[in-house]
């Protein structure tokens, strides 16, 4: 072999995993360019209609009541920023762009929160295996550049409240999980995590930390007084949103998805079965939260990223008139436990619940669906019986508090 091969190994040993992420960046910027032209049904009859308001009247312009704006205040300043930046844009192509940056928070968010959960010697080759999970991920990829949605807006922000948390800085955790709110009421799910977190994480906090959440709620939704809407519009447009549906489920593979047949019938039945479904939505929260906190159990940070992945998809499962994009921020806080946990079944579990999850995109993006959605809820209820068992493993035992751990930040 000669001398120039061995340096030429030498530097491919030293840099792989550089060429690696180069590699994986590359490719799932072609990917989401090939998926940008796609334009779905949200995107052609609501999205695009609104943002060409936008453009032509300003934020007012799209209050119009023939518009039926549904969306939070934060969306409308930021796509009219965006209008205002680049006022010759393509529609459709701009939306995306927006949805993209989001998408790129959500990483960003994400990698820096299993770097902080990984031990130093395995943090580069963890941060690469989440990277490429989460970038050539086909549900984040069709969420965002085929669909447009907007989903990992919350989902960033919920992340990185989760991270700031774990660094020991509860105020702009909480910040961050209030402006989550405000971009989408589905960022809640996460909620329950940050409450037993305050019980059974041995770094104490304050809980009036918490009033930054409806603090900062409320006022993202305070300039638009000046459009001559209320001061708490970003609360009222969620009071909106949730009378404008009633099914029990909306193409989520969840409980009402497994249920089948048994959720036809009249209004009566159906709203029987809605409410059984909110019943074991709030039962397993509060036996989960209760059976941490009494039985004083220590979360570690690993521990937490479980955690928070089962109370989202517990309440996707549980709760009615889910949309299959609302457990956007569970996936993700799953992918990266498992991670963290560094074990074959962690990713086994990660493919059960993508499969469903991909399945429901693929019906309504091309009504091609992998799977029935009955069968995608039997896949959905497997996965959250695993992860209770996941979980009760994988917490620990307070140790008693000492001054320093009792310390309130």
């Amino acid at each position: 072999m000669r001398s120039w091969e061995l340096r030429f190994q030498r530097h491919i040993r030293k840099n792989v995993l550089w060429y690696a992420f180069a590699a994986v960046l590359l490719l799932g910027v072609w990917i989401r360019y090939s998926a940008l032209p796609q334009a779905a049904a949200d995107m052609k009859y609501m999205n695009m209609s609104w943002y060409a308001a936008i453009k032509q009247n300003g934020m007012a312009g799209v209050l119009a009541t023939q518009l039926q704006w549904t969306y939070s205040p934060l969306h409308l300043y930021l796509w009219a920023f965006a209008a205002w930046c680049f006022p010759l844009a393509d529609n459709m192509l701009m939306l995306k762009a927006v949805s993209l940056l989001m998408e790129v928070g959500l990483i960003a968010a994400s990698c820096l929160l299993v770097w902080h959960t990984l031990p130093m010697e395995h943090r580069l080759t963890g941060l690469f295996t989440a990277f490429t999970l989460l970038w050539l991920n086909p549900v984040l990829i069709l969420n965002v550049s085929a669909w447009g949605q907007t989903d990992a807006s919350y989902a960033a922000l919920s992340v990185l409240s989760l991270w700031l948390l774990l660094k020991d800085r509860p105020a702009w955790a909480m910040v961050s999980f209030g402006l989550a709110l405000a971009f989408k009421l589905q960022a809640v799910f996460l909620l329950p995590a940050l409450v037993i977190a305050y019980f059974c994480r041995q770094k104490k906090f304050s809980l009036l930390w918490f009033l930054l959440i409806p603090a900062v709620w409320v006022a993202t939704g305070v300039p638009m007084a000046l459009l001559g809407q209320s001061p708490f519009y970003a609360v009222t447009v969620y009071l909106g949103q949730t009378g404008m549906y009633t099914q029990p489920t909306f193409n989520c593979p969840n409980f009402f998805a497994l249920l089948g047949d048994a959720l036809t019938g009249n209004q009566m039945t159906q709203g029987l079965w809605q409410r059984l479904g909110l019943v074991l939505a709030l039962g397993s929260l509060g036996g989960m939260a209760a059976w941490l906190i009494a039985g004083r159990k220590a979360l570690s940070d690993r521990a937490m990223l479980l955690l928070g992945a089962w109370c989202v998809l517990a309440c996707l499962f549980f709760l009615p008139r889910m949309h299959e994009r609302y457990g956007m921020a569970g996936d993700v806080l799953l992918l990266l436990w498992a991670v963290a946990a560094g074990r074959p079944r962690g990713y086994a579990w990660v493919l059960l619940g993508l499969a469903p999850t991909l399945s429901a995109y693929c019906q309504y993006l091309y009504a091609h669906p992998i799977m029935s959605l009955q069968l995608g809820g039997a896949f959905n209820l497997a996965l959250l019986i695993i992860l209770t068992w996941e979980l009760t493993r994988e917490v620990g035992v307070c140790p008693a508090l000492t001054p320093d751990s009792a310390a309130v930040a």
